[in-house]
């Protein structure tokens, strides 16, 4: 069977074969244009060029684009000139040499590889390994507990011999490890500097102690350590570390909408972003750009700059009038060198420019670090700033958008509104900052058991809602059950004391509530009554049981 990074591989391979075997029409028609006697007044001519010139390069052939653009140049300096008979033969003797050059087939075997780098988490079916090097058993059973509820799987070591036996037997993703042990003071830093050093993987380590000195830190540090806590140990501030050093970070996969006319070309990038885990959707034409963004949502739009009946500057130009995509990242392709072109490129609403051809590594590199960005700067617009769920005014814009693709489905829709139970209390026993960790730390589970598409929010204080599309009521309170089950395990550390909470609910579902408002009402009553009838339950909207 092929695997997926086979399958990519043989997919480029594939393209490149397609390339090769079109090449010699792509001559013939650039050859032809030249030969109609029209080049002084045809676009076609320097389009086509300019098509080699960008794609021959990805395809191996660089020496073709190299002399595409060179002629496409002599074309753009001496276009007033072709009379010249000088000026004929040196175009002529460029067409002879690109095909020439063709026959010669590519420069050297393109080395066609797998771009994934990154493990996808999120996706996998095998949970995050966690080791625990800790020697107080009723403390390392507790730690197991607690990160078991948030979907890590934990073993538990008490000495560093069983440590390294466990990780001759399996590397973990992550380590978390006291800093003081039975077998030294530094034991857990030389227990990670050893790890570092018999295995290829790279193994992110936590450091947790009760003592807190500047040489534990620095033993820490030259043990390749990424964060230090201090015990007892807030269980919320662990699991976001660990949640970042393990990249088990929840987050879609970056949507591209590449505009190229260049087919071929568009596919081949299509081919990488891909492997990376990214959705893309191909426009071999920028017509139809707005009707895209409205439905697909991207992230970036990469896009060809010289495109028949339409430059890529014109389209972008288009885009910035429409209020809604004034921050969309435009990324320019285009074999164009020139400082002062791209630089009014950039300056119509464009973001950046990449040179064609370009390495296929340069260009996955390039548009996750502007996806990335993009996300971010949106996520601070729109989203809670404490949990980074979608803020009150964004749940709202997204369950009227899921309402209507549901009564045009005619498929189910479940709304639920979720209130942590005597939160007023935690906050005046333990404090703000205490309360917000409890906020924190329910809004985690909810991101990490919920589905890609489902939507969670947080709705106001300590008061959530989910959107779950496809999803009957009946289905949405299982879920919810085990969620609230789940939470009511958490255990939160102060010097007050520990301690624990709950979370009650509601369920609406539309139908047979086809309308926001109506639905948000029947939800809320419901966790109305929940909280009426004794809290830390959930109550089903009667009309929105299935019959």
């Amino acid at each position: 069977m092929i695997n997926n990074k086979q399958g990519n591989v043989s997919k480029l391979h594939v393209l490149q074969d397609i390339f090769i075997k079109e090449l010699p029409a792509r001559l013939d028609a650039i050859e032809a244009e030249w030969n109609s006697g029209e080049v002084v007044n045809s676009e076609e001519f320097h389009r086509l060029l300019h098509s080699l010139s960008g794609s021959a390069g990805t395809f191996g052939f660089p020496r073709l684009g190299d002399t595409a653009h060179e002629l496409e140049l002599v074309i753009q300096q001496q276009k007033d000139s072709f009379a010249d008979l000088e000026c004929k033969l040196i175009i002529e003797q460029e067409l002879l040499l690109l095909r020439e050059i063709a026959q010669d087939g590519p420069d050297k075997k393109m080395l066609l590889r797998e771009t994934r780098t990154e493990r996808d988490n999120a996706n996998s079916e095998t949970p995050t390994l966690v080791y625990v090097l800790e020697d107080d058993i009723n403390l390392a059973e507790e730690t197991q507990q607690q990160l078991q509820h948030f979907g890590y799987h934990v073993e538990v070591f008490h000495t560093t011999k069983a440590l390294h036996a466990g990780v001759a037997r399996q590397v973990p993703d992550a380590l978390l490890a006291d800093i003081h042990l039975p077998e030294g003071s530094d034991a857990g830093p030389r227990a990670a500097t050893e790890l570092r050093k018999s295995t290829i993987q790279v193994v992110p380590v936590i450091f947790a102690s009760g003592h807190n000195t500047w040489e534990d830190r620095l033993n820490a540090v030259r043990a390749g350590g990424q964060a230090y806590l201090s015990k007892p140990i807030n269980m919320t501030l662990l699991i976001e570390q660990l949640d970042t050093v393990t990249g088990r970070k929840q987050e879609s996969n970056y949507r591209i909408v590449i505009v190229e006319d260049t087919e071929l070309l568009a596919k081949h990038y299509a081919a990488v972003l891909e492997d990376a885990g990214m959705q893309v959707e191909i426009l071999n034409s920028p017509e139809k750009i707005l009707d895209v963004l409205a439905v697909f949502r991207p992230d970036l739009i990469l896009m060809d700059i010289y495109m028949p009946g339409c430059s890529g500057i014109e389209a972008a130009q288009d885009i910035r009038q429409h209020s809604g995509y004034t921050n969309m990242p435009i990324v320019y392709l285009s074999t164009e060198k020139a400082l002062d072109q791209q630089l009014q490129a950039l300056h119509v609403g464009g973001d950046d420019f990449l040179q064609k051809p370009i390495n296929d590594s340069h260009l996955l590199a390039a548009v996750r670090i502007r996806a990335r960005r993009f996300r971010e700067l949106s996520a601070l617009m729109n989203r809670d700033s404490l949990t980074g769920l979608l803020n009150h005014i964004n749940l709202k814009l997204s369950l009227e958008r899921e309402i209507s693709q549901a009564v045009r489905r005619a498929s189910r829709l479940s709304f639920v509104m979720l209130d942590i139970d005597k939160f007023k209390l935690v906050n005046d026993t333990y404090g703000h900052p205490v309360g917000d960790q409890v906020i924190k730390s329910l809004a985690r589970l909810l991101a990490q058991r919920l589905r890609k598409g489902d939507v969670a929010a947080r709705y106001g204080g300590e008061e959530f809602a989910l959107i779950l599309p496809d999803t009957s009521a009946e289905e949405t309170y299982k879920l919810i059950e085990d969620l609230r089950l789940q939470f009511s395990k958490i255990i939160y550390s102060d010097t007050k004391g520990d301690f624990n909470t709950t979370f009650s609910a509601g369920i609406a579902s539309s139908p047979p509530h086809n309308n926001m408002d109506q639905l948000i009402t029947a939800a809320d009553k419901a966790l109305y009554k929940a909280k009426h009838q004794g809290r830390n339950q959930i109550i089903l909207d009667v009309s929105s049981v299935s019959s």
